[in-house]
């Protein structure tokens, strides 16, 4: 699963191999993630700062996976992360509108286990995909924006003590894909999670589309498209790469697919000669 391009690997090498969702899933089946030099990198914020995760909170397999995010909170928490915060962003498109209070009921019981086990584990800010951080083509950055507001600086319009609570309240005027950002905060109505210095930042997605625009705000020294207010120094990872022309972003847990055995080499072995447009 993932966007186009993934039957366009297919179609163009003429053969079905690995990628997007499925690499993620190798990978996290093999442990293979835990050993590449993303994971290594992201790592080495474990032991004083805190392992960040955002993307799409939903079954649906086309941007992201719940499976693929409790393996990973399982597996960084097994491996040295002592306090993560998850960013949550509503599906309502890919899957049935409503869904998110699940989901995020069942993301909160993970997280709940992790604490009996002396992870400091929460769920820190969350809004609607449409609506805060997985806008794509650069539409509208202020999305984009509402999304960096909640996740690194700590503010949203709406302020709430736990996330299950959250999303059922915004439901009321508006539908998963478009819940206003919130934050969570604690009894002094501090949010529990904004990014800082010396944190750790993965997106989970494994689809490309609607995580490059965040991808460039967390990455690029130079970013002009909105004022990011705060640029903490931290260690960003993706998921995957997703753009191969930018190397954006520059590091990420799983490697891209590596491509051979290709319609095109097996012809030309063969003798046989094929016309190629750009």
């Amino acid at each position: 699963m993932g966007n186009s391009e993934v039957g366009h690997n297919a179609l163009g090498a003429g053969r079905i191999f690995a990628q997007g969702a499925k690499l993620v899933d190798l990978a996290l089946a093999s442990g293979k993630i835990y050993d590449g030099e993303g994971f290594k990198y992201i790592s080495e914020s474990f032991e004083k700062g805190t392992l960040h995760l955002i993307g799409l909170l939903s079954d649906g397999g086309v941007h992201s996976r719940l499976d693929q995010l409790q393996l990973l909170l399982k597996g960084a928490s097994e491996r040295g992360a002592k306090r993560i915060r998850v960013h949550v962003l509503t599906d309502g498109r890919d899957v049935l509108d409503g869904s998110s209070v699940g989901f995020v009921e069942t993301l909160e019981n993970d997280l709940a286990k992790l604490r009996e086990k002396g992870v400091d584990a929460r769920i820190a800010s969350g809004g609607g995909r449409m609506y805060v951080t997985m806008d794509r083509y650069e539409n509208d950055w202020d999305v984009v924006k509402r999304g960096w507001d909640a996740q690194v600086l700590g503010e949203a319009p709406h302020k709430f003590k736990n996330a299950v609570e959250a999303v059922k309240k915004l439901r009321e005027n508006a539908n998963d894909q478009y819940l206003p950002p919130f934050v969570i905060v604690d009894d002094n109505n501090k949010a529990v999670g904004p990014i800082v210095d010396g944190d750790a930042v993965v997106t989970i997605n494994f689809r490309a589309d609607r995580m490059v625009m965040l991808a460039k705000a967390l990455e690029y020294q130079d970013f002009n498209k909105f004022d990011r207010v705060r640029v903490p120094k931290i260690r960003y990872a993706g998921m995957l790469q997703y753009d191969g022309e930018l190397k954006l972003p520059s590091r990420y847990l799983v490697s891209p697919p590596e491509i051979d055995r290709t319609s095109g080499e097996y012809l030309v072995h063969n003798g046989v000669r094929t016309f190629a447009c750009r």
